[in-house]
């Protein structure tokens, strides 16, 4: 008998998600609707695979896997969630997650999916799968910044807007607007956002 145990703070979602995989057979599961609460039961009760919600109403599901993976690193965490985020998906399974699976897949990749954790294996869901592909470039697949890149890119990171960068660096605010839209590309990301996000990640900013 497999112990699962399931992390979310909505009570629907939570009692639909455990009555399912009580269901099916070798599967006992318990519902959390608390990270205290499912901590305390990883305290008293050896589980074969943690499922967690990814918004909660105290904290976060990446900060909870953080906790897990250092107090019981042998367990799988696999997040289930409804934010199809590519960042958050590499954020996850960079704080120690074991896969990512989106509430809306059907009941037969959620169930391919949980086997895949109990298995100790990567439980991504189709989606996720190719959401975190598109997330994990190698340092060598990475385009280089150039000295004022990496500079306007800080800058922007410090939350400077075109004007005030244009102004520090005695540049027009259409040749940092030229800078950040070449970035973009470069870097083949949709918004600064992301592009921020991925120089922090591998230290592009020497930061």
């Amino acid at each position: 008998m497999k112990i699962i145990a399931v992390l979310d703070d909505h009570p629907l979602l939570l009692e639909g998600v455990t009555s399912f995989l009580n269901n099916q057979i070798g599967y006992k599961v318990y519902s959390f609707l608390e990270e205290v609460s499912l901590i305390e039961f990883l305290n008293k009760t050896k589980v074969d695979l943690v499922l967690m919600d990814m918004q909660l109403l105290n904290t976060s599901g990446l900060d909870v896997c953080l906790q897990v993976k250092k107090l019981f690193p042998v367990v799988p965490v696999v997040a289930l969630s409804n934010l199809a985020d590519r960042n958050l998906i590499f954020q996850f399974m960079r704080n120690g997650g074991n896969g990512y699976i989106l509430k809306d897949v059907s009941n037969d990749e959620f169930l391919r999916c949980v086997q895949l954790g109990l298995d100790g294996k990567k439980a991504l869901c189709d989606r996720a799968k190719d959401l975190y592909a598109g997330a994990v470039p190698s340092m060598e697949d990475l385009p280089r910044l150039t000295r004022r890149e990496k500079e306007i890119l800080t800058m922007v990171a410090d939350g400077y807007t075109s004007n005030q960068i244009a102004e520090k660096l005695f540049l027009s605010p259409v040749t940092i607007e030229t800078h950040r839209r070449n970035l973009l590309t470069k870097f083949k990301v949709k918004n600064m956002i992301e592009l921020v996000q991925l120089a922090l990640t591998h230290k592009l900013l020497g930061l």
